[in-house]
């Protein structure tokens, strides 16, 4: 049976919820104090490598089957999922008590809940809003929404980055116990899990956004499906893109890129305490990079609609190999603009990856596509987060005079060289795979594409 036409409205509807979603399950209220706050509850350095890995691997796990059950089922039920898991894994950080057996199993837990809320919502929230655009014929208006995004996104950062950063700390919490006339001391113990709270209400702000969500039509026959079908659909996505270079070549991209800016700004925390900048500092520092993205929001949108995709590639890494060097040095508070720049850089990849991706790949299997992006991504950073942590254990012994701050510059200093490396290497890859394929150095990239060979429209080779 033929769906009916998606009522316009109804479009914007899910355009503004998906909006609202993206912001309420990104804004982590924690996120300035974020290696910090980990290592509060006792846990090692080592234990919280570890930790970041276990996330990573859960979304190996689930990120591509959720997107294909998305395609195949619906994307808001995963939606609702993961905003509900969200609010589990806040809940969890916010009553574990601090010096306890259950700490470890507890943050464990919460990894693995974060982990396959990421999984669920990654592919699903922006085909949905993607798809409703595209069945009013309003998808060129894209890049505008991501534009839009990117602003409103860049005000709500701001604010959830000064206010984590600010509550966390004891000191405004004194004074304004002080100024209410109590006499309570307070100290870090009663504030560092403010923040978590804070996050945790954001969860059930998005859990009422996915709600009021409205499911695409579909055909009937879509509705029929099997355990197995969602493993079929990946598995045959997954040919489709091994075998489509330019869909190959934009996920690869975003992971050379992703990697170490990710790392960095995972242990951002410890980076700035290293460059002497005191805790109260960190969410100011934050809000500061989201002013900036917010301002860059215009800007990016013409670099994606004017410029070509190896254009915009050189751009990118110019700015990470400028951002990585300028980060390495641990240049005293000044040093904080390098890390603003890979910020900066990050977003402007992310806003990319987005648009292109989304040129290439058609309705039935963009959640599915978009998922194998965020695996690729994943997967990268759990090996980065391992070998990170490693390398640092492994420099801090070679030596015993060697302190663990130590290891962790030259850890930090390594990243540079690092990346130029693995950048010679996809260079020479990707010019093998596309060498001859103009779009490349066409402005919009791949908007009036007729090259049928990325099509993902084109029936799927059969299984083997």
């Amino acid at each position: 049976m033929t769906p009916q036409p998606l009522a316009t409205s109804t479009a914007k509807r899910n355009v503004r919820l998906f909006m609202a979603f993206r912001i309420l399950f990104n804004i982590r209220f924690y996120y300035p104090v974020f290696m910090v706050m980990f290592l509060r509850y006792g846990i090692t350095l080592e234990q919280f490598g570890l930790l970041n890995a276990v996330w990573a691997v859960v979304i190996v796990l689930l990120e591509v089957p959720s997107g294909a059950l998305a395609d195949i089922l619906g994307r808001k039920a995963l939606l609702v999922a993961a905003a509900i898991m969200m609010t589990i894994e806040m809940l969890l950080l916010a009553v574990v008590p601090i010096g306890s057996a259950w700490v470890f199993p507890a943050l464990l837990l919460n990894r693995v809940l974060s982990g396959a809320a990421e999984a669920f919502a990654s592919g699903a929230d922006e085909a949905l809003a993607f798809d409703s655009l595209k069945a009013v014929g309003k998808d060129g208006d894209w890049p505008r929404v991501l534009e839009r995004l990117m602003q409103v996104g860049g005000l709500a950062t701001i604010v959830a980055m000064v206010t984590g950063s600010l509550v966390y700390s004891p000191d405004l919490i004194q004074e304004a116990s002080d100024w209410a006339g109590y006499n309570a001391s307070i100290t870090l113990d009663d504030t560092f899990r403010l923040p978590v709270w804070l996050t945790f209400f954001s969860g059930c702000g998005a859990i009422l956004v996915t709600l009021a969500m409205r499911e695409l039509p579909r055909e009937e026959s879509a509705k029929h499906v099997t355990l197995l079908d969602p493993f079929k659909q990946t598995f045959k996505t997954g040919r489709w893109i091994l075998t489509n270079p330019m869909v190959l070549i934009v996920i690869a991209a975003g992971v050379l890129f992703d990697q170490p800016i990710r790392q960095l700004l995972v242990v951002s925390s410890q980076l700035y305490a290293r460059i002497d900048i005191p805790v109260l500092y960190f969410g100011v520092i934050s809000a500061g990079t989201a002013v900036i993205g917010l301002l860059a929001a215009s800007p990016m949108r013409r670099l994606a609609t004017s410029q070509s995709p190896k254009a915009n590639f050189r751009l990118i890494f110019t700015t990470v190999i400028i951002g990585l060097s300028g980060t390495a040095l641990l240049i005293p508070w000044w040093g904080v603009g390098f890390f603003m720049l890979l910020s900066l850089s990050m977003r402007l990849l992310m806003f990319l990856q987005s648009h292109y991706l989304n040129q290439l790949v058609d309705s039935k299997h963009r959640a599915t596509v978009l998922s194998f992006r965020g695996l690729a991504v994943n997967v990268s950073y759990g090996i980065m987060s391992i070998a990170f942590a490693l390398t640092v254990t492994a420099v801090e012994q070679a030596d015993p005079t060697t302190t663990q701050e130590a290891a962790f510059d030259w850890v930090v200093r390594l990243l540079p060289w690092y990346f130029l490396f693995t950048t010679l290497l996809f260079t020479g890859w990707a010019i093998r795979k596309a060498s001859n394929d103009s779009r490349l150095s066409t402005p919009d990239g791949f908007a009036n594409s007729t090259d049928s060979s990325t099509d993902i429209r084109k029936p799927f080779p059969p299984s083997a």
